[in-house]
């Protein structure tokens, strides 16, 4: 499902001796103050790992315009994030193989694209108000799960709903969602098919010997 919004790449570096260093000094940090919630502003964060940050990711314009932008960065909370849906991962894995009632195997991946979302939104601050609204009348109208998907910042969620709800799980999404925007000429109603579709869970990619 699209959302209509405003949307942005993450910011990605090239690996170096230098870049390994760098993460080596901050992972030590760590260890050492695994509590410390408090924001880290670029000088702090050099001071510990002993390397210039602007060095570390001169190879990176993007990585660069963020580090002229931002004044502080919330280092444990982004961990945290991404240990956590490491995780969630390994969860959704293991329910989907397991023998669960259907009922049950369904409301568990439910909670984990729930919990998923949530951790995006107070924690990465992926989320958008739009996908926040979307992901919201997913939920209230009866998706065991939704989440945002992609890189966030606006873009596209996934939700998970059971087959027979669908069709008309489709339509609340089209009247709540989409037509205020089509009211506003945010986007065209010939369009929708482009923004909302059904999709059915199915393997990955893989590789056939013959």
């Amino acid at each position: 499902m699209h959302v209509p919004a405003t949307s942005a790449k993450p910011v990605h570096s090239r690996g170096s001796k230098r870049g390994s260093r760098f993460l080596h000094g901050w992972v030590n940090h760590q260890n050492q103050e695994s509590n410390n919630e408090e924001p880290y502003t670029t000088q702090e964060i050099e001071n510990i790992t002993k390397e210039k940050l602007e060095t570390v990711f001169a190879a990176s314009p993007t990585s660069l315009d963020v580090l002229r932008a931002a004044k502080c960065y919330k280092l444990h909370q982004r961990a945290v994030h991404v240990y956590s849906e490491a995780k969630r991962v390994h969860a959704f894995k293991d329910t989907v193989s397991s023998e669960l009632s259907d009922g049950h195997m369904l409301k568990m991946l439910g909670d984990l694209m729930n919990e998923s979302h949530h951790s995006c939104s107070v924690l990465c601050e992926c989320s958008c108000p739009e996908l926040e609204q979307f992901v919201k009348i997913c939920q209230d109208n009866g998706a065991l799960g939704a989440r945002l998907t992609g890189a966030g910042w606006g873009g596209c969620a996934v939700a998970l709903v059971k087959e027979s709800l669908v069709p008309q799980f489709i339509l609340n999404l089209k009247e709540q969602f989409y037509q205020p925007r089509i009211d506003k000429g945010t986007i065209r109603k010939n369009d929708l098919g482009l923004y909302i579709f059904a999709s059915k869970p199915s393997s990955g990619a893989a590789i056939f010997k013959f």
